[in-house]
């Protein structure tokens, strides 16, 4: 557990804690959503004082289970993006994200190796969040999304392979991550900034980066300063909790020190990977331990098999301090 970088007080699902081997099935699985869905939604509404009938879109993003007909959505910028699309066209609306996984229908009981690493990772969590294009509603807001990038790199076998779900040879499902994982997430990060960094950098840094890259290939040298340098136009960064590996290959590749990666590790140990609600406990985390301030710039990354990546800005619209999830931690 201290190497996967997760703590000894994450939450898992019931029939795994109370059995240990027994199978699972759609009662589990629709158990341990409830026990985080509509809880969030309480909170959710008695905070902000809106009504559920005032809610015009919900959006659900639970990518392991489909117990009705439905197209389901694996990622919280994903469903952002739907909601940010839905907002161009209808006005004065109220949507709703609600971002969870379920683990029970997808814990792997069998004995390869291989296929063990995500009972290890992944845990149940989940997360409500309450969007709108309201401008009246404008002095209320906590946070502005300015730009949102989606990058999917399937078409590369390496990374499409990296996070597969298959079944081994007794026939039990399970997930399936190579160890070319960071080196598929590194890469679609990497395609995805290609097109955000132009949208979120100051001119002056990306004239640099020009200039450095130019005589970097003349020359056929590089240095520690050849790198597009982010921070010259994000304050924080919220990265996916996917795993140790993955956390530290998105520190190196994007030139990130621990304080930067300190609330993604936090998230990580203290919830373990929580899917598409991970990003929003990595934000919490900032909010608890007041770094984010009007005005701060956080750059969200999101990754997730096919393989993928998701990356939005979102501008802090006031100061924020609420301790939410983190209460019993951050003193």
């Amino acid at each position: 557990m201290v190497n996967a970088g997760i703590g000894e007080e994450t939450y898992g699902p019931r029939n795994v804690i109370a059995g240990g081997e027994e199978s699972p099935n759609l009662s589990n699985a629709l158990s341990e959503i409830d026990d985080i869905v509509f809880g969030t939604l309480d909170k959710l509404f008695a905070k902000t004082g809106v009504l559920p009938s005032e809610i015009d879109v919900l959006v659900v993003t639970i990518s392991m289970i489909s117990s009705v007909p439905s197209y389901r959505l694996d990622a919280s910028v994903i469903a952002v993006d739907l909601v940010n699309h839905l907002f161009q066209t209808y006005k004065n609306q109220f949507a709703i994200v609600v971002s969870s996984e379920s683990l029970s229908p997808n814990w792997y009981v069998g004995k390869e190796r291989s296929m063990m690493l995500p009972n290890i990772l992944f845990r149940i969590g989940g997360c409500s969040l309450l969007l709108t294009n309201k401008r009246g509603l404008k002095h209320r807001a906590i946070l502005k999304l300015n730009h949102l990038v989606r990058t999917h790199v399937g078409s590369i076998d390496e990374a499409y392979g990296s996070c597969t779900r298959i079944e081994d040879d007794q026939g039990n499902c399970g997930f399936f991550l190579t160890k070319n994982l960071p080196k598929a997430a590194a890469k679609a990060v990497s395609m995805n900034l290609r097109v955000l960094a132009p949208k979120m950098l100051p001119l002056r840094e990306l004239i640099r980066y020009s200039m450095v890259t130019y005589w970097r290939n003349k020359s056929k040298t590089s240095s520690p300063e050849s790198g597009l340098n982010l921070k010259s136009g994000i304050d924080y960064f919220c990265i996916h909790p996917g795993g140790r590996a993955v956390i530290d290959a998105m520190g190196r590749s994007l030139g990130l020190n621990e304080y930067d990666l300190e609330p993604t590790r936090m998230a990580l140990h203290r919830f373990g990977n929580t899917s598409a609600a991970g990003l929003w406990y990595v934000l919490s985390y900032m909010e608890a331990k007041k770094r984010l301030k009007k005005g701060d710039r956080i750059l969200m990354i999101s990754l997730g098999a096919g393989f993928k990546c998701n990356n939005c800005v979102w501008e802090v619209m006031k100061n924020l301090d609420d301790v939410n999830v983190w209460e019993d931690c951050i003193g």
